[in-house]
Formats: C-alpha cells, sequence, structure tokens
C-alpha cells in the first residue's frame, strides 16, 4: 500500500506525521510573545483591542462669534420721532383763510419718512374739515416747529430727526398735490389716523394736513400732530 513505506519522500519517519488537531492552541503570529495586548471580552483570542487616542487638540474648532442682533422693535424706537405743530389759531376767519400743516422730508435727508400717525385736534365749537394732501407746494410763509422729540428717551445725546413739521396759513387752497383724504372733526374733538408706515414721504415731498372751518364766520383753531418713522 505504501510502495515506499509509510511516510517515505514527506521527511517524517513512520509515525511521525505532524499532529493535526485542530484544538491545539497555535500561537497568533502576528503577535510578539513580549507583547501584553488586552484580550476582546467576547473572544477567546488574544487579538489586540485599539486602545483610546489621547485627545491632542484635533476637532476642535474656536467658536463661532455671532454679532449682537437688534431687533426690530429696537431699531423702530431709535428711528422713530413725534411732535405737534404750535396751536393753529384764525379768528375769525377772514374768507378763504385757513390754517395748514405738513411733515416735510427735506431734500438732503437721504432717508425715507414712514408716517405712523396723524391726530387733529379740534378746539372749536364747531365742525371743521381736514383733507390730506400728497406732495402739494409748500407755501413760503410756514414755520418750522420746534415741539419735536425722539420717541426713545434713553440716548444722550438724543437721535436728530430729520423730518420737520412745518405750518402757517393759507389763503385759497394748496397748490398742486393730490387729495388722498377728507375728515369731519365735530367740534372739541380729537381723530387719529393710524397708518403704520403705510404713507412713505420721500425726499423733497410732504404730506399736508389743510383745515377749513366748516361755516365761513366760524372760528378755526387746531393743533395737528405727527408720528413717523425714518429710515
Amino acid at each position: 500500500m505504501y510502495p515506499y513505506g509509510q511516510g517515505a519522500g514527506y521527511g517524517y519517519g513512520q509515525g511521525s506525521y505532524p499532529n493535526m488537531n485542530p484544538n491545539m492552541n497555535y500561537p497568533n503570529p502576528n503577535i510578539s510573545p513580549n507583547m501584553n495586548y488586552p484580550v476582546s471580552p467576547n473572544m477567546n483570542v488574544n487579538i489586540p483591542v485599539q486602545t483610546k487616542m489621547p485627545n491632542m487638540g484635533f476637532g476642535k474648532y474656536p467658536k463661532e462669534e455671532k454679532e449682537t442682533e437688534v431687533s426690530p422693535a429696537e431699531e423702530t424706537k431709535a428711528n422713530n420721532f413725534l411732535g405737534s405743530t404750535d396751536t393753529l389759531s384764525v379768528c375769525p376767519c377772514p374768507p378763504g383763510e385757513n390754517v395748514w400743516a405738513s411733515l416735510v422730508n427735506p431734500a438732503s435727508s437721504n432717508v425715507d419718512v414712514s408716517l405712523q400717525r396723524i391726530t387733529i385736534s379740534n378746539m372749536t365749537c364747531n365742525p371743521m374739515v381736514a383733507k390730506i394732501y400728497f406732495k402739494p407746494t409748500l407755501p413760503f410763509n410756514g414755520k418750522m416747529s420746534s415741539n419735536v422729540t425722539p420717541a426713545d428717551l434713553s440716548k444722550n445725546p438724543p437721535e436728530r430727526p430729520r423730518g420737520q413739521i412745518q405750518y402757517g396759513i393759507l389763503p385759497n387752497s394748496p397748490v398742486n398735490g393730490t387729495i388722498a383724504a377728507t375728515r369731519v372733526i365735530p367740534a372739541n374733538t380729537s381723530i387719529t389716523v393710524d397708518l403704520d408706515g403705510l404713507w412713505v414721504i420721500g425726499q423733497g415731498t410732504n404730506v399736508m394736513v389743510y383745515l377749513t372751518a366748516h361755516c365761513n364766520d366760524c372760528n378755526l383753531k387746531s393743533v395737528v400732530s405727527f408720528e413717523w418713522e425714518e429710515k
């Protein structure tokens, strides 16, 4: 059966085959006998477990610094102004002589003026008529009101408005312009027109409140107030 004898030609003598028992514990050829690696807890074979690398600062990025944001409410408050005319009075009213008050945005202001509110007070015992004109020609005899203040009183020095309140006496009707609204104001009454910035006055233009007595021989006495935002 073995013509040359058992194991002939394979370098083994008779009965000297290598032990191929699968239960033999062969050493791991990848591990040096002097290395003491930790043993994986779920395995019975000496397999090196990756050790935790020290944190060398990699992967850390500087925190992004965010700019301080100003809320819309604070920004609006910083750019809001309000003011009123002096008392507008003609007693008794000469025929065709009336009073006016305008919120003016000068040509060199570099801002837009958004009207927030107009208040008209009738201080007589008779009704009066208020007509609101867009972009009329300003009368040459107008006076500028000093009764103007910023809405934010916490700043020192305070913000200075670009818009102006002008007022005066006007014979006949305003020149040019468009009548945008008409209101009848009862005796001894104030009315407020809330606009919420819908009316925007560009540079070099104005919005005028033109007041006439309800009858020709009636007194005329009123105060007009404006609130606006500059953008």
